[in-house]
């Protein structure tokens, strides 16, 4: 699937399944087994704005996956992120910006976390993790502009991450809180010989992608500790999709998940609406 995604470039991310998939099969063998339940009384939104603006839940989750899968590895992650523009709502031949309450399908999920992203982590130097962040605030809107054309370049981020952004400051200096574990990070950071904070995310990520040019490289240097993610295929959706079935989430749908607001904490950013179905 993974590479037809990328033989079909610009298209299938313009479509999601539908470009590469006009046969609407499912894109997993058990595409009806329940992953996890979406809590009673609560909508998850797909949409852009939601996805690449705001905290979301599916994102939050995910992100938690990645860092869970490395937890019993001889480096476990100290956080994980997950980039918003992997996060659609185009799916099979249908389009779903809303989620209800109730179960979630294997099905759904997979075609949610689209592109099949390996999950890699690596040692990260305190100002990399700050520039990372900034460039994830560096397109929000300042409220009360509208949100038009969001950047899939915003940072979902684990729930070891605590994080305040100001869109009032200028781009490259709207973080003004950031701690990792529930130790501070104070800006301008420490180099990389003097503390090292390991993430884990998509090798798209670590790769460069989406302007990430402060991580260009580092899953390939043997200073930074890459390692790839081994379980589940190291697959992004089949992480999130294990993480979530072993998770109290896939208990009841009273414990199921939603969005944690607390992670980020905006402030004078346009907030998202509610999109319609």
């Amino acid at each position: 699937m993974t590479r037809h995604l990328f033989l079909l470039g610009s298209l299938a991310l313009a479509s999601g399944c539908v470009a590469y998939n006009d046969q609407c099969q499912p894109l997993v063998e058990n595409p009806n087994e329940r992953v996890a339940f979406i809590a009673k009384g609560t909508e998850l939104f797909l949409d852009r704005a939601n996805a690449r603006h705001g905290n979301n839940a599916i994102g939050q989750q995910a992100a938690d996956g990645f860092a869970w899968v490395f937890s019993l590895t001889e480096k476990p992650a100290d956080f994980a992120v997950v980039n918003g523009g992997s996060i659609r709502a185009e799916g099979l031949c249908t389009t779903r910006n809303i989620l209800g309450a109730g179960p979630l399908s294997n099905g759904v999920l997979h075609e949610i976390l689209l592109f099949e992203n390996p999950v890699q982590a690596v040692d990260l130097s305190e100002q990399e993790v700050i520039a990372m962040f900034e460039h994830s605030a560096e397109r929000l809107f300042t409220s009360p502009a509208p949100i038009a054309s969001p950047a899939g370049s915003f940072l979902q981020v684990s729930k070891e991450v605590t994080m305040t952004i100001d869109c009032s400051q200028q781009a490259l200096q709207r973080v003004t809180s950031l701690s990792i574990g529930g130790v501070a990070i104070a800006k301008p950071g420490r180099l990389i010989d003097q503390r090292r904070i390991r993430l884990a995310t998509s090798d798209f990520i670590i790769g460069g992608g989406d302007g990430y040019s402060m991580l260009a490289g580092k899953g390939s240097d043997p200073t930074r500790n890459p390692v790839s993610a081994q379980r589940f295929g190291g697959i992004d959706s089949n992480i999130a999709a294990a993480y979530l079935k072993q998770s109290p989430y896939n208990e009841t749908v009273e414990a199921g998940f939603r969005v944690e607001p607390s992670r980020i904490t905006f402030m004078n950013c346009s907030v998202p609406t509610r999109p319609s179905n």
